[in-house]
Order: C-alpha cells, then sequence, then structure tokens
C-alpha cells in the first residue's frame, strides 16, 4: 500500500505525463495511460468530445492532434494544475484538481481522474472535464 505522499506523486506524474502526450501530440504514450481493462467513458468540456468506448476516443483524439485547436506558436496550449485532490479507493486512485489554460485561466477546467492500478501503472478508467460555471 502506498503512502499518502505516494499516492500524490502518483497522481501529479499521471497529469503530467498525460498532458505532456498531448503537447507531443503522442498518440501511442496517451494509449498507455488509458485502461483498456476498465475504460468506461471520457466526457470532455468541449461539443462532440465524449466518448463511451476507447477506439472512438482514440479517433477524436487522433483528429484533434492533425487538426484541433493551436496556440498563435502552432503549439498545443499548456495547463497549469490547482487545487489537486487525491482519495485511494480499494485498487483505484481518484484524482480532482482544475486545470487552467494560459492564455484563457478562467473558466478554470474542473477535471476528474479515475486510475486503475493495470499493467503495473495507474491508468485512466474515465476522465471527466467541464468548464467551472462559477467562474
Amino acid at each position: 500500500m502506498n503512502s499518502a505522499n505516494e499516492n500524490h506523486k502518483d497522481a501529479l506524474n499521471f497529469i503530467r505525463e498525460y498532458n505532456e502526450c498531448f503537447y507531443k501530440r503522442d498518440l501511442v504514450g496517451l494509449k498507455g495511460l488509458y485502461s483498456s481493462e476498465n475504460f468506461l467513458a471520457f466526457w470532455d468540456n468541449h461539443e462532440g468530445c465524449d466518448s463511451a468506448s476507447l477506439d472512438d476516443h482514440f479517433s477524436k483524439i487522433s483528429d484533434f492532434f492533425r487538426n484541433g485547436k493551436q496556440t498563435e506558436s502552432g503549439t498545443i496550449e499548456e495547463l497549469m494544475v490547482e487545487n489537486e485532490q487525491i482519495r485511494v479507493f480499494g485498487h483505484g486512485l481518484l484524482v480532482t484538481a482544475v486545470l487552467r489554460y494560459a492564455s484563457a485561466p478562467k473558466p478554470g477546467v474542473r477535471s476528474t481522474f479515475c486510475l486503475v492500478q493495470e499493467k503495473g501503472r495507474w491508468q485512466a478508467a474515465h476522465i471527466h472535464h467541464s468548464f467551472d460555471p462559477n467562474e
């Protein structure tokens, strides 16, 4: 059983690695961060991006990597991570955080990552992003 500090570090490392895959447009790396055995759904803060299967999700991400919104520099915009909270439940890790786009920090994006231990690492079974309606 990991300590609270190890779980916190693991959760932040997962978010960092997940975001890095987007910045680098690394679909192969991103696929390794999802649970193939326990995936439930991906709910996004942008219209038309929700997915109920990994195949659909990766198809949409592939399209985004080719055609998605980019910053003036031609890169995918980096995110700031704030207010992360981590809870262990059984063999899972529940991570919540507020993500902020550097160029438009408000409203923040409330994010939930439901992670399961699979293949010796934390992998996403469900991710949910939604704009904070209170900002």
